[in-house]
């Protein structure tokens, strides 16, 4: 197929004159590489696996191998790290189903690691599937009673189903006494999202520009921000907020809701 694909774009490249047919014959070869870059990401992480299994039969059948037993877990943890790191980018991609399968990959080999159920419980808010979310975070919660992330996301989830006064309560908690900056930040967002629903749009504009300067990189404020603007009659600054989270960074999918909110204005 390679050497289908190399002489077929040789001879386009020697074509003086491309016509559409040049333009058809270019999309199909870009849809038949990245098939066959699919085909080769899943042949290489069925062989990994394979590898990891073998590997570990290996072990067994020797004696025991301080060195051996030391590489397994070093091995064991570059594959989670991974595995977060997807699970992570699909997040941030809103591929969120991707996401959860990759993070439940993640869990089956370290399920102790608070890090992968609060990215599980995440990806379930995002596809509202709230009550997933809450048992899921209540897991950390028991791993871990002190997380301050999942008590936030707990807020949120509390936020999202209707429970408002339990959210203020949760959230505002959090905001004022926390130890953990991400929390923190989140919080502060969370709580701006609820004050904007109950119509409280000078409190939603002060958490989030608030939770804006703690988290710069958090997109999602800078798009909610815009639309507390907007209901608060202050169109200008909403067009502001919005050209600038697509000016930091155009591809995110947050900036791409901001293009299409300044489009209908």
């Amino acid at each position: 197929m390679f050497d289908k694909i190399k002489q077929r774009l040789k001879e386009i490249e020697n074509i003086a004159c491309k016509d559409a047919t040049v333009k058809g014959d270019l999309e199909k070869i870009l849809k038949s590489i990245s098939e066959v870059k699919k085909e080769i990401t899943l042949l290489e992480e069925k062989t990994r696996a394979l590898l990891y299994q073998e590997e570990n039969k290996e072990r067994k059948e020797e004696h025991v191998d301080v060195t051996g037993f030391l590489s397994g877990i070093k091995s064991a943890r570059v594959n989670v790290e991974t595995l977060l790191d997807r699970g992570w980018n699909y997040i941030v991609s809103g591929r969120y189903k991707e996401a959860i399968k990759e993070l439940l990959r993640a869990k089956q080999m370290d399920s102790g690691n608070v890090r992968i159920y609060n990215l599980i419980g995440w990806a379930y808010i995002h596809l509202e599937y709230y009550d997933k979310a809450s048992l899921t975070f209540q897991e950390v919660l028991r791993l871990d009673p002190d997380n301050e992330m999942a008590q936030a996301n707990m807020g949120y989830v509390k936020y999202k189903k209707g429970l408002y006064k339990d959210a203020i309560e949760s959230l505002s908690h959090i905001t004022e006494n926390a130890k953990n900056k991400q929390a923190l930040l989140y919080a502060l967002f969370y709580l701006g999202l609820v004050y904007y629903d109950s119509g409280m749009y000078n409190d939603a504009i002060d958490l989030l520009n608030r939770a804006i300067a703690l988290g710069p990189n958090l997109f999602e404020a800078y798009y909610y921000l815009g639309k507390v603007y907007k209901k608060r009659g202050l169109s200008n600054m909403a067009t502001q907020i919005w050209e600038k989270l697509i000016k930091i960074n155009k591809y995110n999918i947050w900036s791409r809701k901001a293009k299409e909110a300044l489009d209908g204005q």
